[in-house]
């Protein structure tokens, strides 16, 4: 089998079988691309047959793209699909063995991802006015994604519906077309509702009130649009550029706040799993290393031997 026509029968895998999402399922197209060009420039006769590509390939394309300066988190999803593809092929039948296998499980280093304080998140917070419209719908995008810790793909694709019965939970629908269902209480849901009631013209949010706006999504542009991911964006980048003293803040920044301060607060590390719907466990293990970096960190400064200087 060559090696783009194994790459095919992968994408329909992803496509049909795992029920990726296109902008997922063109992600890891891309990225396997690359490896097949690498393949093309290192040596072409692997592209006739997807088993010659061996660990010693997998390898030297990872080193030419930890070379052409690719960040952390590209260098991971690379190596991620490049894994995942393999495997596939090798439970598929269509390799004898799995390249990547070899590799080790540190070829590509998991970046550390830069966690807002709890202290700046409330100062975020406390500067959103809420008395305009735009401000009201900032406070309840930016509540929303902090409190449930949801994806950016998955707050786009809310509708009012998915929020019913009101309660303290909402259904969410993440990769692969999981459903799970996350908690909507404390100041997350009194955003949401206090937008909702002035979006919809309500005087109090109710089952009664909102089932005839099921179909609704529950966080727009304009009132009636659904909401795009470039403005959540937008929002999240307007807003956390104030407070944030990282170089590059996303609606990801909240996800990664939202399970490293559930971690810091106590919460285990299999419940944050499942809050943010990680299908493998070693996912969500980046966030301890989050929060023992941090205790290491708060250790040195305070700790009059610590070898740091005050």
């Amino acid at each position: 089998m060559t090696f783009d026509e194994a790459l095919e029968r992968f994408r329909v895998h992803l496509e049909h079988e795992r029920a990726l999402s296109p902008r997922t399922v063109a992600a890891y197209a891309d990225d396997l691309a690359r490896l097949g060009a690498h393949l093309a420039e290192r040596d072409a006769t692997a592209l006739d047959d997807v088993r010659r590509v061996d660990a010693d390939a997998i390898r030297a394309f990872l080193g030419a793209q930890r070379r052409a300066g690719r960040s952390p988190r590209t260098l991971m999803r690379r190596a991620s699909a490049v894994r995942a593809f393999f495997r596939y092929l090798r439970r598929s039948g269509a390799v004898d063995d799995d390249p990547t296998e070899r590799l080790g499980r540190h070829a590509v280093r998991r970046a550390i991802p830069t966690v807002v304080s709890e202290e700046r998140m409330e100062r975020l917070f406390t500067a959103i006015d809420p008395s305009t419209p735009r401000g009201m719908r900032d406070r309840a995008v930016l509540e929303f994604l902090y409190g449930a810790g949801v994806r950016l793909a998955e707050l786009v694709a809310l509708d009012v519906g998915d929020f019913l019965p009101l309660g303290d939970r909402v259904t969410v629908r993440g990769k692969g077309d999981r459903e799970r269902v996350v908690p909507f209480a404390g100041a997350a849901r009194e955003a949401v509702l206090d937008y909702w009631c002035a979006r919809f013209g309500l005087a109090r949010p109710s089952d009664a009130a909102l089932r005839g706006r099921a179909d609704e999504p529950a966080f727009s542009s304009d009132g009636t649009r659904r909401i795009s991911r470039r403005t959540v964006q937008r929002i999240a980048h307007d807003h956390l550029a104030r407070v944030a003293s990282a170089a590059h803040v996303s609606p990801h920044t909240l996800r990664h706040a939202f399970a490293t301060h559930l971690l810091d607060r106590g919460a285990d590390l299999r419940t944050v799993q499942e809050l943010l719907g990680h299908a493998s466990l070693s996912t969500t293990q980046v966030y301890t290393h989050v929060s023992v970096e941090r205790l290491r960190r708060g250790y040195r400064r305070a700790h009059p031997r610590s070898g740091e200087e005050g």
